[in-house]
């Protein structure tokens, strides 16, 4: 819709007139009334849907292959399109999303559903990097490091919510590659110890610990030390507290 505003001049003076005119809607407008999706968690996909980004369309069909159990490799991959289809020789599905004018944002263009192959079910549950997409699936059990998620919850809830029977092994893997991209490779820490040591050459080290009083009024002492130029041990600090705990050691 158009806003015009025009100015006539007449002899009583001049008026000024505001008229609506209809105007058809931007196609480029038209891209983004669809709800943007945001999640990669999508339990339904169809044409149509729009995405934040390639990324969650991704992590959205991984999902899809495991709730549906098949397998799917990608044909191109663009940062302007994404084409997808199914591993089995000859077979009819596939999936195709290209960006919406050069933006962030995907949008399907079409997703042919029906799988005329028989790689699926049991062949899927082989697929190598299935610890990957289910990994992705039960990150967010790992965020918090308090969390205890095992393995076996991992089958359980795969089985439960998805219908997909993992070995324990399978999901052991999943877990163990969840964890790797949280909090990095084991190995690495190991890699940073050589620059702590040497922090630790740099700086004064101050030694914390506490010990039972085992007296009438009983309790536990805390204390804090270091080591003087001489080498000598030096305290630093010391308090008798109730029990040991991170309101006493504030």
């Amino acid at each position: 819709m158009e806003l015009t505003i025009t100015n006539e001049n007449t002899s009583a003076g001049s008026s000024g007139t505001i008229q609506l005119l209809d105007m058809p809607a931007s196609p480029v407008i038209e891209e983004y009334q669809s709800e943007i999706i945001t999640e990669g968690t999508q339990s339904v996909i169809e044409e149509g849907q729009v995405y934040q980004d390639k990324q969650t369309i991704a992590t959205a069909m991984k999902h899809y292959s495991v709730m549906h159990k098949f397998q799917f490799r990608v044909k191109r991959s663009s940062h302007r399109r994404y084409w997808l289809i199914c591993v089995g020789e000859n077979c009819n599905w596939n999936f195709k999303a290209t960006s919406i004018n050069d933006s962030a944002m995907f949008k399907i263009r079409s997703f042919n559903r029906q799988h005329t192959c028989t790689l699926m079910h049991d062949t899927f549950i082989h697929r190598k990097h299935i610890a990957v997409v289910v990994g992705s699936m039960v990150m967010p059990k790992y965020c918090d490091p308090k969390t205890v998620y095992t393995p076996k919850d991992i089958q359980t809830d795969m089985l439960s919510q998805h219908r997909v029977n993992l070995s324990y092994m399978q999901a052991w893997r999943a877990k163990e590659k969840t964890l790797q991209f949280l909090r990095g490779h084991p190995a690495d820490s190991y890699n940073k110890l050589p620059k702590y040591f040497y922090i630790l050459e740099k700086r004064p080290v101050v030694v914390v610990d506490g010990t039972f009083l085992k007296t009438a009024y009983r309790g536990i002492m805390l204390t804090a030390s270091t080591m003087d130029a001489t080498g000598t041990i030096l305290s630093l600090a010391y308090a008798v507290v109730e029990s040991e705990n991170d309101a006493s050691w504030k």
